[in-house]
């Protein structure tokens, strides 16, 4: 079923923090090493939901449904929705999607499918992705899966731990030392890398406020290499569609 069988036990246990764990366990967050602790991964999550409503203090747009590009099975759309929102999601494996439909409630929508081919019937405050975008091969992919992101999303969208162009260099010296086999291990899982410019014109192509942020997820070994992007609509923006 994909790339890990999950634990029924764990899933139905009710344990908030039990269940999400596996849910990042089943998509493979433990193959580089030691599983990432609760905390640092709820880190994670605080920020994302306070840049996708770029103004988290004055509440001047407050986040209320969330829709998700590359869901896997659910684990970040888990703890949105224990905050009180709606869901949804695509994710091209099924063995995936069909975890996030047993463990997610009444979730707006969960698609299997290709990121590319996500449609804009149902919107949502906030599109984000997370570590999906250097999966993509080629800007010209990437822009399609952003102008879908941008029709999708009413207000923000958000795209998280995007591998750096300028880190190349460095990304790929630190695997070779922390894994033996990283050439063959990674010879068709190849990374790609963007220029900050990328989003940038895509902002102005849509008159769309951007701005850069580091990833703040204690101890994570990728925040070296990586930069996260969050966009929200202006009045512009909005009235163009």
């Amino acid at each position: 079923m994909g790339k890990r069988c999950a634990n029924e036990d764990i899933l139905g246990c009710g344990d908030k923090e039990k269940i999400f764990l596996e849910l990042k366990r089943i998509s493979g967050w433990d193959a580089i090493g030691d599983m990432l602790d609760y905390n640092q991964f709820y880190e994670q999550y605080i920020q994302i939901k306070n840049e996708l409503e770029f103004c988290p203090c004055a509440k001047v747009h407050p986040i209320k449904s969330v829709f998700e590009v590359g869901c896997g099975c659910g684990a970040n759309l888990y703890l949105f929705q224990k905050d009180g929102m709606s869901i949804g999601g695509i994710d091209y494996s099924g063995a995936e999607i069909k975890i996030a439909e047993r463990v997610l409630e009444s979730p707006w929508e969960l698609i299997c499918d290709e990121a590319v081919n996500m449609i804009s019937d149902v919107t949502y405050d906030a599109v984000l992705s997370n570590s999906v975008f250097s999966y993509f091969d080629s800007y010209e992919y990437a822009e399609r899966v952003l102008e879908s992101m941008y029709v999708k999303a009413d207000y923000s969208i958000g795209i998280i731990d995007i591998h750096d162009i300028e880190k190349k260099d460095d990304f790929i010296s630190y695997r070779k030392k922390t894994v033996s086999d990283y050439e063959e291990r990674y010879k068709d899982l190849p990374k790609f890398f963007y220029e900050k410019s990328f989003f940038l014109k895509f902002a102005e192509k849509h008159d769309m406020d951007i701005r850069f942020s580091k990833s703040t997820m204690g101890d994570y070994w990728n925040n070296d290499f990586v930069f996260n992007c969050f966009m929200t609509k202006t009045d512009k923006s909005i009235q163009r569609g």
